[in-house]
């Protein structure tokens, strides 16, 4: 049997290269609407609590901001704010619950959302590398504003990746043996 020690850095090993590897995944076959770049986050969070959440958070976009693209340093604070929250959560409620996860997505999505929004039209004119540039793009050329059109874009983004990421980690929570070891 695994010691606790050694189960949590794996699961904080797991979290960050869930992330990364999500992320480059999600740019390469430019899939629209996600950013998969905080599933592990969150399953860190829900496994061992919010604080090791928001710790595989903050090293994910350290590390991302150095293979992807230097604006995502500035949105560690959103990363770190997921892991919080969605330990909290999960410290309160069954996330291996649909329903939960679900609230939780939406939740989720709505604080990262009104967060990232700002940093984005501040910090990188509304545009980030993702896949959702091009959406943002679409909007601006149709008459929209770049601050109405990088904050829909940024919301429809945090509202379809939080859930999908919040019900795949309820699956594998609930599912996977390994993550149900020390809980």
């Amino acid at each position: 049997m695994i010691n606790k020690v050694k189960y949590y850095i794996l699961i904080l090993f797991i979290g960050i290269i869930s992330n990364i590897a999500l992320a480059f995944i999600i740019l390469f076959l430019n899939i629209p609407f996600l950013f998969m770049d905080s599933i592990g986050t969150i399953l860190t969070a829900v496994i061992l609590g919010p604080l090791y959440g928001a710790i595989v958070g903050i090293i994910t976009n350290l590390i991302t901001s150095v293979t992807i693209d230097y604006i995502n340093l500035h949105f560690a604070i959103v990363n770190v704010l997921i892991g919080l929250i969605a330990g909290f959560i999960a410290r309160k409620y069954d996330f291996t619950k649909i329903k939960v996860s679900i609230i939780s997505g939406l939740i989720i999505a709505i604080i990262a959302g009104s967060i990232s929004a700002p940093i984005s039209i501040i910090l990188a004119k509304g545009f980030t590398t993702g896949t959702i540039d091009q959406y943002i793009k679409a909007l601006i050329n149709s008459g929209k504003s770049l601050t109405t059109s990088a904050s829909i874009g940024t919301f429809l983004t945090n509202i379809s990746d939080k859930i999908v990421s919040c019900l795949l980690v309820s699956l594998s929570v609930k599912n996977v043996y390994f993550f149900k070891m020390y809980k």
